[in-house]
């Protein structure tokens, strides 16, 4: 079986698929591409408008998943490594060192984060569904992820 740290997967990556619960399509799930960073307490924060179709479906019901990928592995994704985080969204409001390690990771973003109506939340993990290539799958629950 290969060998993959999750922590350092996740770590080495900064967008995944965001899916949440849909309001507007009550039992489908919503899902969008989605940068992240990981905060100094551990936490994958995303940073998303008070407008979006996330943070509607993220208000009536905060249990989400972001799934992280490379993207080295286009050409066969099913043979690829992913983590599929189950998380349980917080809106942070004390934002400031969020702010700043944001845009150190994404400096294009400072035209964002200057609006009004946008905000973190902190991805609170449960569960994680390592998959280190076909057919190595397994779960992990949250304490044994150290972001």
């Amino acid at each position: 079986m290969t060998t993959l740290n999750p922590s350092q997967f996740i770590h080495s990556h900064n967008y995944g698929v965001l899916s949440t619960h849909s309001v507007s399509e009550s039992g489908y799930p919503f899902g969008s591409v989605t940068p992240y960073i990981i905060s100094d307490e551990g936490d994958i924060a995303i940073l998303i408008s008070h407008l979006a179709e996330h943070t509607h479906n993220i208000n009536a019901n905060p249990k989400v998943s972001l799934t992280v990928f490379d993207p080295k592995d286009a050409e066969n994704p099913s043979a690829g490594a992913r983590i599929t985080c189950l998380a349980n969204a917080e809106k942070e409001t004390n934002d400031e060192a969020l702010r700043e390690h944001y845009l150190r990771q994404f400096p294009e973003s400072e035209i964002i984060l200057g609006l009004p109506g946008f905000h973190f939340y902190l991805l609170k993990l449960t569960k994680i569904r390592l998959v280190a290539g076909f057919g190595q799958v397994k779960w992990l629950d949250a304490k044994q992820l150290s972001l």
